[in-house]
């Protein structure tokens, strides 16, 4: 899966949404506010821009992908 196709369905992920509740005030985090992290953090308004975006698609996979991975391997 690439960043972009990722990034859609990472919101829908009960575990990632723990994860992002980590960083945010409010518990449980919704599939927007998943959504809307992954916007802040990639520096983009759409995440269609990943698909695009050489720096947007480092920036997910630097500081979403990889930091949620190594989490949810610690989870289990």
């Amino acid at each position: 899966m690439n960043a972009l196709q990722l990034s859609g369905a990472l919101p829908r992920d009960p575990l990632f949404r723990q994860w992002v509740a980590s960083f945010v005030e409010g518990d449980p985090v919704t599939v927007g506010e998943a959504a809307s992290f992954i916007r802040i953090v990639c520096e983009v308004e759409s995440r269609r821009e990943l698909a695009s975006s050489a720096t947007a698609a480092k920036r997910f996979e630097q500081f979403l992908r990889r930091p949620f991975v190594a989490w949810r391997a610690k989870q289990q």
